[in-house]
Protein backbone atom coordinates (compact mmCIF):
# COMPACT_ATOMS: atom_id res chain seq x y z
CA UNK A 1 0.00 0.00 0.00
CA UNK A 2 1.93 3.05 -1.13
CA UNK A 3 1.63 6.07 1.27
CA UNK A 4 1.86 9.61 1.35
CA UNK A 5 1.87 12.27 4.07
CA UNK A 6 -2.19 12.52 3.41
CA UNK A 7 -2.97 10.16 0.58
CA UNK A 8 -2.65 5.96 0.58
CA UNK A 9 -3.48 4.03 -2.22
CA UNK A 10 -4.69 0.49 -2.42
CA UNK A 11 -5.24 -2.07 -5.28
CA UNK A 12 -7.50 -5.11 -5.19
CA UNK A 13 -9.09 -7.76 -7.31
CA UNK A 14 -12.67 -8.74 -7.83
CA UNK A 15 -12.72 -11.42 -5.26
CA UNK A 16 -14.20 -11.39 -1.26
CA UNK A 17 -10.85 -12.36 0.30
CA UNK A 18 -9.36 -9.61 -1.32
CA UNK A 19 -12.14 -7.53 -0.15
CA UNK A 20 -11.12 -8.76 3.35
CA UNK A 21 -7.55 -8.75 2.91
CA UNK A 22 -7.94 -4.47 2.10
CA UNK A 23 -10.97 -3.51 4.88
CA UNK A 24 -8.47 -4.99 6.92
CA UNK A 25 -5.59 -2.74 5.76
CA UNK A 26 -7.70 0.18 5.82
CA UNK A 27 -8.54 -0.24 9.82
CA UNK A 28 -4.99 -0.60 10.42
CA UNK A 29 -4.14 2.64 8.88
CA UNK A 30 -7.16 4.29 10.63
CA UNK A 31 -6.14 3.01 13.83
CA UNK A 32 -2.45 4.17 13.21
CA UNK A 33 -3.83 7.92 12.10
CA UNK A 34 -6.13 8.24 14.84
CA UNK A 35 -9.03 8.86 12.50
CA UNK A 36 -11.98 9.62 15.14
CA UNK A 37 -14.78 6.33 15.58
CA UNK A 38 -17.62 8.09 14.19
CA UNK A 39 -15.57 8.82 10.93
CA UNK A 40 -13.48 5.12 11.03
CA UNK A 41 -17.58 3.73 10.80
CA UNK A 42 -18.20 5.84 8.32
CA UNK A 43 -15.34 4.94 5.94
CA UNK A 44 -15.86 1.01 6.90
CA UNK A 45 -19.79 1.19 5.91
CA UNK A 46 -19.14 2.83 2.86
CA UNK A 47 -15.94 0.82 1.59
CA UNK A 48 -17.68 -2.62 2.72
CA UNK A 49 -20.92 -2.12 0.76
CA UNK A 50 -19.36 -0.38 -2.35
CA UNK A 51 -16.14 -2.70 -2.79
CA UNK A 52 -19.26 -5.60 -2.06
CA UNK A 53 -21.38 -4.30 -5.06
CA UNK A 54 -18.24 -3.75 -7.60
CA UNK A 55 -17.22 -7.03 -6.72
CA UNK A 56 -20.53 -8.86 -6.79
CA UNK A 57 -22.50 -6.89 -10.20
CA UNK A 58 -19.27 -4.93 -11.51
CA UNK A 59 -17.69 -7.87 -13.97
CA UNK A 60 -19.94 -9.97 -17.44
CA UNK A 61 -17.35 -12.28 -17.03
CA UNK A 62 -15.46 -14.36 -14.46
CA UNK A 63 -11.79 -13.00 -15.46
CA UNK A 64 -9.97 -11.12 -12.38
CA UNK A 65 -10.08 -7.49 -12.73
CA UNK A 66 -8.31 -4.76 -10.19
CA UNK A 67 -9.95 -2.34 -8.26
CA UNK A 68 -8.47 1.00 -7.18
CA UNK A 69 -9.29 2.76 -4.01
CA UNK A 70 -7.44 5.97 -3.16
CA UNK A 71 -8.26 7.45 0.84
CA UNK A 72 -7.29 11.46 1.35
CA UNK A 73 -7.20 12.46 4.81
CA UNK A 74 -7.35 16.02 4.09
CA UNK A 75 -10.41 17.34 5.67
CA UNK A 76 -13.09 16.77 4.98
CA UNK A 77 -11.45 13.18 4.14
CA UNK A 78 -12.37 11.18 1.35
CA UNK A 79 -12.25 7.92 -0.94
CA UNK A 80 -11.93 7.01 -4.28
CA UNK A 81 -13.12 3.96 -6.46
CA UNK A 82 -12.13 2.81 -9.62
CA UNK A 83 -13.02 -0.21 -11.37
CA UNK A 84 -13.24 -1.48 -14.96
CA UNK A 85 -16.73 -2.59 -15.07
CA UNK A 86 -19.63 -1.93 -16.82
CA UNK A 87 -20.66 1.46 -16.71
CA UNK A 88 -22.69 2.10 -13.63
CA UNK A 89 -23.68 5.30 -11.96
CA UNK A 90 -25.17 4.78 -8.53
CA UNK A 91 -26.35 8.17 -8.15
CA UNK A 92 -28.97 7.17 -11.42
CA UNK A 93 -28.73 3.88 -12.02
CA UNK A 94 -29.30 2.12 -8.48
CA UNK A 95 -32.83 0.88 -8.00
CA UNK A 96 -34.83 3.25 -5.27
CA UNK A 97 -34.73 1.61 -2.08
CA UNK A 98 -37.51 -0.21 -0.78
CA UNK A 99 -38.23 1.54 2.57
CA UNK A 100 -42.53 1.11 2.65
CA UNK A 101 -43.66 -2.50 5.01
CA UNK A 102 -42.55 -4.57 7.35
CA UNK A 103 -38.93 -5.40 7.16
CA UNK A 104 -39.47 -9.07 7.23
CA UNK A 105 -41.51 -8.19 3.57
CA UNK A 106 -39.10 -6.02 2.21
CA UNK A 107 -36.94 -7.27 -0.60
CA UNK A 108 -32.83 -8.04 0.90
CA UNK A 109 -30.46 -5.48 0.05
CA UNK A 110 -30.87 -2.47 -1.66
CA UNK A 111 -30.17 -0.15 1.57
CA UNK A 112 -26.37 0.27 1.28
CA UNK A 113 -26.30 3.31 -0.91
CA UNK A 114 -29.16 5.11 0.76
CA UNK A 115 -27.41 4.51 4.35
CA UNK A 116 -24.40 6.08 2.78
CA UNK A 117 -26.53 8.79 1.61
CA UNK A 118 -28.51 9.60 4.80
CA UNK A 119 -25.17 9.68 6.73
CA UNK A 120 -24.55 12.72 5.15
CA UNK A 121 -21.78 10.97 2.79
CA UNK A 122 -21.03 12.83 -0.83
CA UNK A 123 -21.19 10.53 -3.44
CA UNK A 124 -19.64 12.01 -7.55
CA UNK A 125 -19.17 9.63 -10.08
CA UNK A 126 -17.82 9.67 -13.50
CA UNK A 127 -17.07 7.26 -15.95
CA UNK A 128 -13.64 8.25 -17.31
CA UNK A 129 -11.05 5.79 -19.59
CA UNK A 130 -13.73 2.62 -19.63
CA UNK A 131 -13.39 3.12 -16.13
CA UNK A 132 -16.24 4.01 -12.96
CA UNK A 133 -15.37 6.76 -10.78
CA UNK A 134 -16.83 7.41 -7.60
CA UNK A 135 -15.66 9.65 -4.91
CA UNK A 136 -17.19 9.49 -1.53
CA UNK A 137 -16.81 12.79 0.53
CA UNK A 138 -17.17 12.12 4.29
CA UNK A 139 -18.72 14.79 6.30
CA UNK A 140 -16.13 16.87 8.53
CA UNK A 141 -18.51 16.39 11.62
CA UNK A 142 -18.11 12.30 11.04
Amino acid sequence: MPESLNTAFFTLENRSDDLERVMDEVEALLERRSVPPKRKYAVRLALDELLSNIIKYAYEDDDLHRIRLRLDFEDPMSLTLEDDGRPFNPLVDAPAPVLDGPVEDRPIGGLGLHLIQSMGMQLDYRRENECNRLRVGFPVDS
